[in-house]
């Protein structure tokens, strides 16, 4: 008897989630169907038809707003900004648009926009979105962004300074900081206010005292007026960074001759040859035959002598080019000519970062964005850096 009731129970609950279960809803195949319909309106440029669809479909069927940002997006990297822009705009219509949904619409629409080179409306929504927390950092980096292409370098330094992250597109705030006075220092000496250009290069210090690009600025300020504190200034550059040895080097000596080498250019080179990191400079080495002594040229030679067949190859040909029947400064000019002829000492300019190369000195990489990560390296230098990777 037990048995019977069980059975009985058993059909009953059965029978009543057969006939009390809900019904399949079938609309949201439908709505699928309009959106993918109006999806082919929008590849096949019919935006007026698409926007209605997509319009009528967004008050029924919100499952396929996520997909709208994705769509848009797709459309922004492949330069299509007016239908990405269309995309943003026909979610942000929707008046029942949740406020997260919503102002993910309007960070999009702002990329659309600084995408498509329209800076204002850009500016303006991300200004607005950065009061929101979840976008303060994101909204930040892109007006920096935006600000370095518009070079509105003393907003930029506004939003930098607003910052809580230390690290900003790949870059410290410091370095930021300081390039952005480094520009609007360029910009005063431009502009013939060298007073002005040199108080900003010195804030940039300040703000950075490893700021490479503030030195350099400096020192080809005062070659104007002070050769001294020219040169003081490019020695600090090398000390900062050896890879700029031969670049620095060269713009001494140059500096020396406007002078014809005070004895501060000569200190300053015979200081730079005593610096053991250094790789042999052969302006260096033609410079103290020629201006100081055949004894501190032979040391700075001896010192660099190595079982390293480039460098080997670079002070032969150099002690062949420094033998000359007449040691006038004419002379001295035509073996810079003929070094340059057979060595191509002009420098390349490589971005450490991503490998960008430039026959001029940008500060920031036209490539990676990254400041302050671009060197100047000789056809030398090149070589023997493949050489070594070659025998690791």
């Amino acid at each position: 008897m037990l048995y019977v009731f069980i059975a009985l129970a058993v059909i009953l609950i059965a029978t009543g989630y057969y006939y009390l279960k809900p019904e399949k809803i079938i609309t949201k195949n439908i709505f699928n169907a309009e959106y993918f319909r109006g999806l082919n309106y929008l590849l096949n440029n019919e935006e007026d038809k698409a926007f209605k669809i997509f319009t009528a479909l967004m008050d029924v069927d919100s499952s396929t707003i996520e997909t709208h940002l994705a769509l848009g997006g797709l459309y922004r990297k492949r330069g299509e900004f007016d239908k990405a822009i269309l995309i943003h705009q026909n979610l942000l219509s929707r008046p029942t648009l949740e406020n997260e949904l919503k102002n993910q619409a309007l960070y999009e629409l702002a990329k659309d926009f600084q995408s498509a080179g329209l800076y204002d409306r850009s500016e303006k929504i991300f200004k607005n979105l950065s009061e929101v927390n979840s976008y303060n950092q994101s909204c930040k980096e892109h007006l920096l962004k935006l600000y370095e292409v518009t070079k509105d370098w003393e907003k930029a330094i506004n939003v930098v300074n607003t910052l809580s992250s230390d690290n900003v597109n790949g870059n410290g705030k410091i370095t930021l900081l300081s390039q952005y006075y480094c520009e609007i220092s360029k910009i005063n000496f431009e502009n013939s206010e060298l007073e002005k250009a040199v108080a900003i290069s010195k804030k940039a210090l300040k703000v950075d005292q490893n700021c490479i690009r503030a030195n350099l600025q400096l020192a080809k300020y005062y070659s104007k007026n002070d050769v001294n504190i020219s040169a003081q200034y490019y020695q600090l550059v090398i000390s900062q960074n050896i890879d700029f040895a031969k670049y620095i080097s060269s713009k001494i000596i140059e500096l020396g001759k406007k002078v014809n080498s005070s004895d501060v250019i000569l200190n300053t080179i015979l200081s730079i040859s005593k610096m053991k990191e250094l790789p042999f400079i052969p302006d260096i080495y033609l410079f103290l035959l020629y201006e100081k002594d055949e004894v501190s040229a032979e040391k700075y030679l001896n010192y660099h002598k190595m079982n390293n067949p480039i460098t080997d190859f670079v002070i032969n040909h150099t002690i062949a080019l420094s033998k000359p029947e007449s040691q006038s400064l004419p002379v001295i000019d035509n073996i810079t000519k003929s070094y340059q002829k057979i060595f191509s000492t002009s420098c390349y300019f490589l971005c450490n970062n991503c490998g960008y190369k430039s026959h001029v000195l940008n500060w920031l990489c036209p490539s990676c964005n990254h400041w302050n990560s671009i060197v100047p390296k000789s056809p030398i230098d090149i070589i023997e850096e493949s050489s070594n990777d070659d025998q690791r």
